[in-house]
């Protein structure tokens, strides 16, 4: 398994831009020293860090805040927004703060001057043209939150479509020492696809890029180390075949997730 120190890796960040949009959980406070704090959830959909496009609530499947003892509570979300939420943090300990979008399938197709173009909707739909290739979507986001002195406890997934799940407690989330995660599809780590797991460090230019971490094993788990202390994000896709009932409808499945973890000195 490759292990990256970013900060010699920034600049292939800018060869490496994301091929689609993903969607991003972020709190104002992801290190809250004291319980009883408040922090402010939001939602970025797009690119650009922190914030790029508006989310559609409509769009959304699952938003909530797990707290320490497990139990969920679900964000209002607005029509058309950064989808923000203020809450209280009455327990210590981990928080996570969770969003799941609803499966949406789109079908690339040349048109009649040759142009490949993006079609919403599946193989089924296209009534013009010669389809490409048709994709299923599924994007979910995790925010993790920590609330007073950091603890061992290794956090637990959180049940979301696609997740990256860390497996080391909080305590030891610091810069420049090794950070092990693993990709979850369904619940079960990913098995032999070897994803590359992307990451960035909030304030990171261009805003749009990703710094290369590491590419997970064939358990799922991946290793990288930041060079710095503050906000950071992950990403991973994973894509299959899609399954033999829905070839009709599209070609593949495409799992996106995001993590974004507060990294201490």
């Amino acid at each position: 398994m490759t292990r990256v120190v970013l900060g010699v890796t920034l600049a292939v960040g800018i060869a490496l831009p994301a091929a689609a949009h993903e969607i991003k959980v972020f709190a104002s406070q992801q290190a809250v020293p004291q319980v009883g704090a408040k922090t402010t959830v939001f939602l970025s959909w797009g690119h650009r860090v922190p914030v790029d496009d508006l989310i559609d609530a409509t769009t959304l499947d699952r938003y909530d805040l797990i707290a320490p003892d497990g139990t969920a509570t679900a964000f209002k979300a607005a029509d058309t927004g950064l989808q923000a939420n203020a809450v209280e943090l009455k327990l210590p300990g981990l928080y996570r703060a969770v969003v799941s979008r609803k499966p949406s399938v789109y079908t690339y197709v040349f048109d009649a001057d040759g142009n490949r173009v993006l079609k919403r909707g599946p193989k089924t739909a296209i009534t013009e043209g010669k389809i490409d290739v048709a994709t299923r979507s599924v994007m979910s986001g995790t925010a993790l939150i920590v609330v007073g002195k950091p603890g061992d406890e290794t956090p637990k997934p959180v049940g979301l479509p696609v997740e990256i799940t860390p497996l080391d407690g909080p305590a030891r989330w610091t810069a420049n020492a090794d950070l092990r995660f693993q990709v979850l599809v369904g619940g079960k780590p990913v098995e032999s696809l070897f994803p590359e797991v992307l990451a960035r460090y909030v304030g990171f230019k261009p805003d749009n890029a990703w710094c290369y971490a590491t590419t997970a094993n064939k358990e799922g788990i991946a290793t990288f180390r930041p060079d710095r202390a503050g906000t950071w994000i992950l990403k991973v896709n994973v894509k299959r075949p899609a399954p033999e009932s829905l070839k009709s409808e599209f070609d593949q499945e495409s799992f996106t997730t995001t993590l974004t973890v507060e990294v201490r000195p």
